[in-house]
């Protein structure tokens, strides 16, 4: 698995598996490509998107975590139950918030984020 490394002046550098920072793009509507950069004027509808994305993930969530309590009170057996907490997975908001500060502190800089150079 690649690794991307994101760079700012503002805010020093990320790094991230490639599928992750692929979906990341995705839902930003940029293609990732090997190099790049990502301008101050790009930030704020990247960001949007980004968080748009995350309260979308967490309102899906919220709903299945309400089912899993309404089955759980009503006795039912729950594989959530039998998991590890080691096993639980790691969601795309958790996954985005470091990009996401990259973004936020490299807009207020007025700095680009560029990666793969």
């Amino acid at each position: 698995m690649a690794i991307v490394a994101f760079h700012s002046q503002a805010a020093g550098e990320i790094f991230m598996f490639r599928e992750t920072a692929e979906k990341i793009f995705k839902v930003i509507g940029k293609p990732l490509g090997l190099r790049g950069v990502l301008t101050p004027e790009e930030m704020p509808p990247a960001l949007t998107a980004l968080k748009t994305a995350i309260e979308q993930e967490k309102s899906l969530l919220k709903g299945v975590r309400e089912r899993e309590d309404k089955d759980f009170r009503e006795g039912k057996d729950l594989d959530r139950e039998k998991r590890s907490p080691f096993e639980q997975p790691v969601y795309f908001g958790q996954r985005a918030y470091p990009f996401i500060e990259l973004l936020e502190r490299s807009l207020k800089e007025g700095k680009p984020v560029t990666w793969g150079v």
